[in-house]
């Protein structure tokens, strides 16, 4: 595969990407009409189709920024490509593109980004994901362990606790993410230093500023109407 049909991939992932956003903004929309209405079984399936939703943009992303112009070479997007655990493919995107940064083991700074990175790969992908597979299989309700052979409530309770608040943070938090893996692809020795803590510290004021959102206050929001289209509820 030639740069040139590296660059149709990405202009094509784009526009998947933008669509799945639309998407995005749509559901939730959706599932605050169901809060407003106290309607319970739409907002609980609209959940987690929602959960679904984002597995779904966040692989799309990944490939988006895997086939990023003049980023990686092609037998390098082959290899991670390769792998089927998504999960272990942000990580080896994350590990192959270091390798155009430095020596991480030799730069503490540098084992800094990375460390930072491999934990919200994680919290915001392996997490989600454990309960994107339990849904996709047909658990909506009760999460059963690999071989079909007895209940894992732990995960049960993770499925049960899941909101439309929660997961729109994922996808904030994804976000973050993406500006991250982005830079560090496209641009390895300018953009990924220059932009790395700006965007970092950008995500920790984020989760500083989301700590105390929770269902609750978007429904008494909501049931007060004190919310307009340039207001982001919690």
């Amino acid at each position: 595969m030639n740069n040139d049909e590296i660059k149709t991939l990405y202009k094509l992932q784009t526009k998947n990407v933008k669509y799945l956003k639309k998407v995005q903004k749509n559901f939730i929309k959706d599932n605050n009409i169901g809060l407003r209405k106290n309607d319970n079984f739409s907002v609980d399936f609209k959940t987690k189709m929602l959960s679904l939703l984002f597995s779904t943009l966040s692989e799309a992303q990944f490939t988006q920024i895997l086939y990023t112009p003049n980023g990686l070479y092609y037998s390098e997007i082959e290899k991670i490509s390769s792998i089927n655990n998504i999960v272990l493919k942000w990580e080896e995107l994350l590990e192959v593109s270091l390798t155009r940064v430095g020596d991480w083991t030799q730069n503490p700074d540098l084992e800094k980004k990375r460390n930072i990175i491999k934990s919200i790969i994680k919290d915001y992908i392996e997490k989600p994901q454990l309960l994107r597979n339990k849904i996709a299989h047909g658990q909506w309700i009760y999460a059963l362990n690999k071989y079909n052979t007895r209940e894992v409530r732990e995960t049960s309770e993770e499925i049960k606790k899941l909101d439309v608040v929660t997961i729109t943070k994922w996808f904030d938090i994804h976000q973050y993410l993406c500006f991250l893996m982005r830079d560090l692809v496209q641009s390895p020795h300018k953009s990924f230093h220059q932009h790395y803590w700006t965007n970092f510290y950008d995500l920790e004021s984020y989760l500083d500023k989301t700590r105390s959102w929770n269902l609750d206050k978007r429904i008494t929001i909501l049931n007060r109407k004190k919310y307009h289209s340039g207001v982001k509820l919690c």
